[in-house]
């Protein structure tokens, strides 16, 4: 379930909250002017999942001055006074950092799919990881750590290029599923799956299937539902004259093949 739907499963509880949605189609411009319209119309709360991590401060500032509380649903903002709701990109990194710690084994080599540069929850799950896994087993060797662009097609070829620079690797920790599938991809079709480990982030289908299969160990669950009704219990507070929190997190949850059935739809 989307963030989306799952805050409009738990909108149904209170008939007094009349929600608009808009889109702004990751195009940040047209996403400010949204955030401009809906200060215009006078709205009690203004939910946005920004666009742009920085290019969204001028909109939250605005609703700010207008007296608006702002609420940002699974991705944090630059700047700005706003309630986010959602999960640390930080513990992704953590939970595939302490799996990865207990299962490699010793003076382990390890690859690192990253997710696109500069973007900041691309920097926190490789943070994560590191503090959780590469501090703590000063064995394990990190081969090589490159962008994926957390696209399926990059982590593939960047995989198979390390597949012809490494003879020998013990797992591929990879920021998101998708660059964990093209991981997986690449390591099948050369015959290199068997002693890989390999771990990602999102719990999507494809990778909850590959962990029933036994191609992947690993992947963190962003629960939508679970920001969803958190993003409601927020409005909710709100509308009883509550402060509005500087956060409200929804836990990341590490899903191997111990847990994976209960995952699966």
């Amino acid at each position: 379930m989307s963030r989306k739907n799952a805050f409009i499963e738990a909108v149904k509880a209170d008939p007094d909250v009349e929600v608009r949605f808009t889109d702004a189609n990751l195009d940040i411009s047209k996403q400010l002017d949204q955030i401009d319209n809906f200060i215009t119309q006078k709205v009690n709360a203004i939910i946005a999942v920004p666009v742009d991590y920085d290019g969204i401060v001028p909109g939250i500032e605005k609703a700010n001055a207008a007296g608006v509380p702002v609420i940002t649903l699974g991705i944090a903002a630059a700047g700005g006074e706003y309630t986010f709701v959602g999960s640390k990109n930080y513990d992704a990194g953590r939970l595939q950092g302490e799996f990865m710690k207990e299962k490699l084994p010793k003076d382990a080599k390890i690859l690192y799919l990253q997710g696109t540069p500069g973007l900041y929850h691309s920097v926190e799950r490789l943070q994560g990881f590191t503090d959780a896994c590469l501090k703590e087993r000063p064995d394990v060797t990190l081969l090589a750590s490159l962008t994926g662009n957390y696209d399926r097609a990059e982590g593939m070829k960047v995989t198979e290029d390390w597949i012809q620079s490494f003879p020998q690797f013990d797992a591929i920790i990879a920021a998101n599923d998708q660059m964990a599938l093209g991981a997986l991809e690449a390591l099948k079709t050369a015959g290199r799956l068997q002693g890989v480990m390999i771990s990602g982030v999102d719990g999507t289908a494809d990778a909850l299937a590959a962990i029933k299969a036994g191609e992947i160990a690993q992947t963190i669950f962003q629960n939508a539902k679970g920001q969803g009704a958190a993003t409601f219990e927020v409005i909710e507070g709100l509308k009883a004259g509550q402060p509005a929190p500087k956060e409200k997190l929804v836990a990341f949850e590490s899903i191997t093949a111990d847990n994976v059935d209960q995952y699966m739809q």
